[in-house]
């Protein structure tokens, strides 16, 4: 008999990771022996039992077999509990769900991933695929940043992403040994060559949304070419607790991602 998607799987932490002051990266695996199969873009709820559960996005690739990352900011009871795990742990994985990225759609075409802070994780499901899939898109260019340095997730990978991506990358506050760009993620739209026709994906605090849609939306991408991640808004996962919704959207169960030509006339989606 299937096992509904709704029941936890049982799984244990096997690799623990602190990416920044406040976010860990987990490696999970499940203890039960079947595939997990999902497309990037999609979450997860991740439970600890006794305490609850927290929607979260998968942070690798598909062809990662026999484990799935995750990365959780402490912010709640159960997001501090899931950051002070250890490896050895038992944790509960639900899922997966949600729509993910248009894998058919972006065949071939030039990919610009835009994120800020916490919007990485689940856009490096997608970076990490097409590091080995690179034949699915023509090219992939990462426009990416963070408050501080020491807020950056995943550092120790941008030397490989910049072997097959274009990377460009912001701070708003530095050390005087920083030499990169700084100032908010928007500097960064000059510097990074955009072609017509691109397909973007963004996925970050909510206030830098409208500068990309000013920017971009029917200009050099189309609306429907430009797609934004709301799963920061997420909650139950279920569509159950009303958290999530945008009008008549629910973003755990119509999104997490939409196209701007959904959202250009829903006010109540970049709040």
């Amino acid at each position: 008999m299937k096992q509904h998607s709704y029941i936890p799987r049982p799984a244990k932490i096997i690799e623990r990771k602190s990416l920044s002051p406040d976010v860990v990266s987990l490696r999970i695996k499940f203890t039960d022996r079947k595939p997990f199969n999902f497309i990037p873009g999609q979450f997860v709820m991740l439970s600890v039992f006794g305490f609850g559960e927290v929607p979260v996005g998968v942070a690798t690739s598909p062809k990662e077999k026999g484990y799935i990352e995750v990365a959780v900011r402490a912010a709640g009871l159960v997001t501090r509990k899931i950051c002070a795990l250890e490896v050895g742990d038992n944790v509960g994985v639900g899922g997966p769900f949600g729509n993910g990225f248009p894998m058919a759609k972006i065949k071939n075409r030039d990919v610009v991933i835009i994120t800020g802070g916490i919007g990485l994780p689940p856009l490096r499901s997608l970076i990490r695929h097409i590091e080995r899939c690179p034949e699915c898109v023509k090219s992939l260019t990462i426009i990416h940043g963070d408050r501080t340095e020491e807020r950056l997730l995943y550092r120790d990978e941008y030397p490989e992403w910049e072997k097959f991506a274009k990377f460009h990358l912001t701070v708003e506050d530095c050390g005087a040994k920083w030499q990169g760009c700084v100032g908010n993620i928007t500097k960064l739209f000059d510097r990074a060559e955009i072609k017509r026709g691109s397909v973007i994906i963004a996925c970050g605090p909510s206030i830098m949304y409208p500068a990309i849609a000013t920017r971009y939306a029917g200009k050099t991408v189309a609306e429907t070419d430009l797609y934004f991640l709301l799963e920061r808004r997420m909650k139950c996962g279920i569509g159950k607790c009303q958290h999530c919704t945008c009008g008549e959207l629910y973003v755990c169960l119509d999104g997490p991602l939409f196209s701007y030509g959904q959202l250009k006339y829903n006010p109540e989606a970049f709040k």
